[in-house]
């Protein structure tokens, strides 16, 4: 649960963009529940590896980091690419929506990011080395202990365990993220729902044009000469640099088009 509190570079920039982009708190559950249960099947699996000593490397290299922010960063882009180029099926761009419905207060489904895609990205952080307190004591503390006493059945349980907590909080986180943006919903869950899709959308594209850069630098050890960790570098460059100037652009682009709506 600690571990999803915190806020770390591959769980928290992935729930917002899509919690946000769903634009409900519903829908911040989904995106939050969906990663973090693929990050659990993806530990818990690991876990029973590493119990069998077949893994263990790929929880003991801290250099795999570089690779894994790539490969994160690559899935990330993509998925913003394509929601913003309006690939996803059924998808209506705000100008094309008529007067009435641009005021209306029900739920627009076609308008959101689709949360079911955090699955990807879940199973994929899930890879991330984390040389905290955390992932230490699951492969380091917890496993040797049921190997003394011979519980190689359980060995993927301390995985699983580890997953669920993270399942838990980034449900809550989710929810905040998505539900936030319903103190605007007088403005029509329309427009509210264009402008969390395209922030969502944007975060992603370049949060994951963010990790992939910065993913040479990580393998290269650049990250070692920052006064910060290189996880909480992530997190302030994807939640603050970058989100920050796109909720507050988006914002102001989602006004003028429905501005021009109001007025066809």
């Amino acid at each position: 649960m600690l571990h999803g509190i915190i806020p770390d570079e591959h769980t928290w920039p992935i729930t917002f963009a899509y919690s946000v982009g769903s634009a409900t708190g519903k829908g911040g559950m989904k995106a939050g529940g969906f990663f973090s249960l693929a990050f659990t099947v993806q530990r818990a699996i690991m876990s029973q590896l590493v119990y069998f000593a077949v893994a263990v490397f790929l929880v003991t290299r801290e250099w795999l980091n570089g690779p894994i922010y790539f490969v994160v960063g690559l899935a990330m882009a993509v998925a913003g690419y394509l929601i913003l180029k309006e690939k996803i099926p059924h998808f209506h761009p705000l100008m094309n929506v008529s007067r009435s419905d641009l005021m209306k207060h029900t739920s627009i489904q076609e308008q959101t990011v689709p949360v079911h895609w955090t699955v990807i990205h879940g199973f994929i952080s899930g890879f991330g080395v984390d040389t905290g307190v955390f992932t230490t004591f699951v492969y380091l503390a917890a496993l040797p202990a049921l190997a003394d006493n011979g519980l190689w059945m359980f060995g993927w349980l301390p995985g699983a365990l580890f997953g669920l907590g993270t399942f838990v909080v980034l449900m809550l986180i989710g929810f905040f993220f998505g539900q936030t943006l319903q103190i605007a919903k007088k403005f029509g869950s329309v427009r509210i729902a264009s402008f969390g899709r395209l922030v969502g959308a944007r975060v992603l594209l370049y949060g994951g044009i963010a990790f992939v850069v910065f993913a040479p630098m990580y393998s290269y050890g650049v990250f070692s000469m920052l006064p910060l960790d290189a996880g909480t570098f992530m997190v302030i460059i994807v939640m603050v640099l970058i989100a920050l100037p796109v909720m507050l652009y988006t914002w102001r682009e989602v006004g003028r088009t429905a501005e021009k709506v109001l007025v066809k």
